[in-house]
């Protein structure tokens, strides 16, 4: 028997590979589903989540090809447009995403129970970020999925937006707007900070919504010093994989808990479950460069932006940097010699 804590995507994608091989496994999570999860629920680079994850593919989600990136104050912007040939997200609704890969696992043969006490030899800890202080460095996000009257396609990322150390976005989806803010931690007034993002949206005509609402959620910026103990392994937030550079966390949180089944598949032991995560997905992990010196962060990415105005092939590699999953160490190398 294996038990796993938490039913979210490395939860459930480690039920549906371990439920696949014949194990007998137990999916626990404090709640029912399908639950609203604070999300942007961006896929990035769908197609690298097709190969790794065939089933996703079954998921209908919605596909974005263009981008804006923004810099500067108020109104007065640098913006630096793109359009991929290649889908740079798929866009879900976390609720419906997260309740389809439960009903994944389930179908498999995984059983599912609320507030159960676990009963494996081996647990699987995919309950979720801790409190800020497991982690070397944290953020906090606010975001929303507002309803639209009109749908819109291209994603927008405000870098430093309200001097921040992190970005605002918007990420269409199909009917909806998702709209959040991602900064470093210590962060003040970051309420005001999200309520004046909405108001920049409004005034420029970005996205039309009524009142402000959003939900919070801290954001692992850094692993947890140890992947596992005695008999217990953590996957995903659990363990602070997440892209420091992006937020980007549901393709880590997927990844390793299909290394975490393969790990019992296999008859492997924990350290070689942390020496292959580290070798899939860790090069990904790696702090970006200037996270407390946010005053030279924002310069170099104002600068950035003010090229990728005027320099198309330049808006290209900003973007597909961003979006294709964890080359951001590729970027900051070649910012720091463009700039310095």
């Amino acid at each position: 028997m294996v038990s796993i804590l938490g039913a979210g995507p490395a939860g459930s994608t480690a039920a549906y590979y371990l439920a696949k091989s014949g194990y007998k496994v137990e999916l626990i999570d404090k709640t029912e589903f399908p639950r609203e999860k604070p999300c942007a629920g961006g896929l990035f680079n769908p197609e690298m989540y097709h190969q790794e994850f065939p089933h996703v593919k079954e998921y209908p989600g919605k596909y974005i090809y263009r981008s804006k990136f923004y810099f500067g104050i108020d109104n007065d912007y640098n913006v630096a447009g793109y359009e991929s040939s290649r889908p740079l997200l798929k866009m879900v609704m976390r609720k419906e995403f997260d309740y389809f890969l439960l009903n994944k696992a389930i179908e498999a043969g995984a059983l599912f129970y609320v507030a159960k006490n676990p009963e494996g030899e081996i647990i699987i800890d995919a309950t979720g970020v801790k409190p800020p202080h497991f982690y070397k460095d944290a953020g906090i996000c606010l975001v929303f999925d507002y309803p639209l009257s009109s749908d819109i396609d291209t994603v927008h990322i405000h870098y430093g937006f309200g001097g921040i150390t992190g970005y605002a976005w918007v990420y269409p989806k199909q009917g909806f707007a998702n709209i959040g803010i991602g900064a470093y931690l210590p962060q003040r007034n970051i309420r005001k900070i999200y309520k004046n993002y909405v108001d920049f949206l409004r005034r420029n005509r970005i996205v039309e919504v009524d009142d402000v609402k959003y939900m919070a959620k801290i954001i692992p910026f850094a692993p947890r010093s140890r992947w596992y103990e005695r008999n217990r392994v953590f996957v995903g937030d659990a363990a602070g994989f997440v892209n420091p550079a992006t937020g980007e966390g549901i393709f880590f949180a997927m990844l390793s808990g299909k290394i975490a089944a393969r790990m019992i598949v296999e008859g492997r032991d924990f350290n070689w479950y942390e020496n292959e995560c580290k070798r899939r997905f860790g090069y990904w992990l790696e702090p970006i460069r200037f996270r407390n010196r946010p005053g030279l962060l924002n310069m170099i990415l104002k600068k950035a932006v003010k090229i990728a105005e005027k320099d198309k092939d330049f808006a290209g590699m900003l973007t597909e940097n961003f979006f294709r999953l964890g080359a951001h160490n590729l970027t900051w190398r070649f910012l720091l010699r463009l700039f310095f």
